[in-house]
Formats: structure tokens, C-alpha cells, sequence
């Protein structure tokens, strides 16, 4: 799918939730439904089939995830089956939480070091990196001794190299 249908999906959903109220809501419920279709091998065939007819597909959704989401999330489940997009979820899923995280001045971050951090640290980054861009950042901390020391810190497309791994590769080729 190219990002440009993704966005029209993604904004179509993210409008009728901003009217509503339901942005936050909507928004664990894809990531929910999401996390369910990636995790079970034999229900993302099932949904992905090319074969198999729209409105079983339909019949499926409802029965499965219409008690436990909104009725919002579960019309727009069923429009990507009947337009054909459900193997397109993940992209409209990852524009959708892009578009939430823009209207509440939010950012996700992905904060790599050699060693854990603790919580207080990892508020202390939230906050030093959060003033940068002006935003409230949401930290995912991952581990990687491969970088020896120093912190890696993505946020967007914006890369903060602070490791010491790239900090010994900038100064040896200067010498």
C-alpha cells in the first residue's frame, strides 16, 4: 500500500475519533487488533486470503472484535475488508498513531544504551530530548552493548548519536 492510501484511511478514522472523543480509545484498539492478527499465524491468513469472501471476512470481524471495541473501530475494520485493505492494517495503524501523537503534542522515541536505565533517567532523556522538539516524548528503551556507551536516541527521523561507538569510528577516521 503506498503511504499516501495509508494516510487517507488513517485520517478518515482519525477525524470521525476527534470529533467523537475517541482518539486515545481508538487508538489501543488498533493497536490491540493489530497485535492480535500479527500474533495468530492462521487469523492473519484468514484475513489476508484473497480468496476468501468479504463478507466472511466481515462475519469474522464482528464476531470477534465487535464486544470488545468501539463501534468506530469495528465499521472501519469491516470498510478496509470491503475495500480490500485489510492486509494494509499495520500502515494504517502506524500513520494513525503518527496523526494522534501530532495532535497531542506527542513523539515517540526510541532511546538505545549499552546498559538498562532506570526510570528516573529515562524521565531525565524524556525531558531534556522533549524540550529539543518542543513535544512530550514517549521513551521505548532498548538495550544494545554493541554500542559500549552513550545513548542513541530516534526520535522520528531525527537521530541523537551520542554513543561511544560512533563517537571512536568519527575519531578514527580522522586520523
Amino acid at each position: 500500500m503506498s503511504g499516501g492510501v495509508a494516510k487517507r484511511y488513517a485520517r478518515a478514522l482519525f477525524e470521525v475519533a476527534n470529533e467523537r472523543g475517541l482518539v486515545d480509545q481508538i487508538e489501543t484498539e488498533l493497536k490491540d487488533i493489530l497485535g492480535v492478527v500479527q500474533a495468530d499465524q492462521d487469523l492473519n491468513q484468514f484475513l489476508m486470503h484473497p480468496h476468501i469472501a468479504a463478507a466472511a471476512k466481515k462475519e469474522f470481524v464482528n464476531d470477534a472484535f465487535s464486544k470488545q471495541v468501539s463501534e468506530e473501530t469495528s465499521n472501519f475494520l469491516k470498510v478496509l475488508v470491503d475495500n480490500g485493505r485489510e492486509a494494509d492494517l499495520a500502515g494504517i495503524v502506524a500513520t494513525y498513531v503518527q496523526l494522534s501523537n501530532e495532535a497531542r503534542g506527542i513523539a515517540d522515541a526510541v532511546v538505545t544504551t549499552a546498559k538498562p536505565l532506570s526510570e528516573a533517567e529515562l524521565a531525565e532523556l524524556a525531558a531534556q530530548f522533549g524540550k529539543t522538539v518542543n513535544k512530550t516524548l514517549r521513551l521505548q528503551s532498548v538495550v544494545d552493548p554493541a554500542i559500549l556507551g552513550g545513548v542513541v536516541v530516534q526520535i522520528g527521523d531525527r537521530l541523537y548519536d551520542g554513543s561511544l561507538k560512533s563517537k571512536l569510528e568519527h575519531f578514527a577516521h580522522q586520523l
